[in-house]
């Protein structure tokens, strides 16, 4: 999820030293026919002048043979509040719109197979796509070491249902964080080292998740292995609610970085799912380094 940043937080937002373009695309469950598919891309900018940074980001993730899509533009803003000379505070908001859709004609209903006739179904079905608008807030509280923030979406509890009946999404919370534990650069012979965790806890309604993983960072390559489940607080209908390790690297070239990462599913779906693979691209531009200089703004850790 850090490399797609604006969709963790909106804090996020002009974390880097410039801009940053960020494309990213999803294939989940490759294993079972028309499973999901997402695709996201991001835009973000620092303006020094302002000490804010302004993202934009656009998601789209299809399921299902009847294509149900989802897609969610968002406009975000952020603003660096320096506590002290090691301290920072970034709090972030954003205003999105959303859309869902569904091709109603490559629905087929059980008793329409049975008795080749018209469902009774189709009367229920309303609209074959509905749009509304939501907001998000958070905050991110970071230095050169540490980060951790929150994020609250779905602010507005939109309608979203395509049946004319009143379904709302649930308030989402998400809760991340970590620390560099072990850095080393030198800059005479361009080396830069570190070994890092990070953590990312989710919640909404009733169903929760959570993130847990390690990267090492040897400039140019960063490997990674992560944890994604609850096996002590959350069971699921009396079976350990593991999901899924998920292994990433990534590539640093210039102003770009690539990277991959495949989900190793550990639920019973594991034999059906073939696992997840994502892969990401990352570009870095017009980055002013000097901000940092004398603590006024250090780098997002993460």
């Amino acid at each position: 999820f850090y490399a797609s940043p604006l969709y963790l937080s909106p804090s996020l937002a002009g974390g880097t030293d410039g801009g940053r373009l960020v494309l990213n695309h999803r294939n989940q469950w490759p294993g079972i026919s028309k499973a999901f598919t997402t695709s996201a891309v991001s835009f973000d900018n620092f303006f020094t002048r302002f000490n804010s940074g302004i993202g934009v980001q656009i998601i789209q993730d299809k399921a299902g043979s009847a294509n149900l899509s989802f897609t969610h533009a968002a406009l975000q803003y952020s603003y660096n509040v320096r506590i002290n000379d090691d301290l920072q505070f970034v709090p972030g908001i954003q205003f999105a719109y959303g859309s869902r859709a569904l091709d109603f004609s490559k629905l087929i209903f059980a008793d329409e197979s049975i008795s080749g006739g018209a469902s009774g179904s189709w009367e229920r079905l309303a609209n074959e796509d509905t749009e509304f608008v939501d907001f998000a807030i958070s905050g991110l509280i970071y230095n050169a070491r540490f980060w951790t923030g929150i994020t609250i979406d779905h602010l507005a509890q939109p309608n979203h249902s395509l049946l004319g009946e009143e379904i709302k999404l649930d308030r989402k919370y998400v809760v991340f964080g970590g620390a560099n534990i072990w850095t080393e650069q030198r800059r005479r012979v361009g080396l830069d080292r570190a070994f890092a965790t990070s953590f990312r806890f989710q919640r909404q309604s009733t169903f929760n998740q959570l993130d847990l993983g390690f990267y090492w960072f040897n400039n140019p390559i960063e490997v990674g292995i992560w944890y994604r489940g609850l096996p002590i607080f959350g069971e699921v209908k009396n079976r350990i609610n593991h999901d899924a390790v998920i292994l990433l690297m990534s590539y640093k070239y210039g102003p770009f970085r690539f990277g991959y990462s495949y989900d190793i599913t550990i639920s019973n779906l594991a034999l059906q799912s073939a696992g997840a693979h994502e892969i990401s691209l990352i570009f870095e531009f017009n980055q002013q380094a000097q901000l940092r200089i004398g603590g006024r703004r250090p780098a997002v850790p993460c």
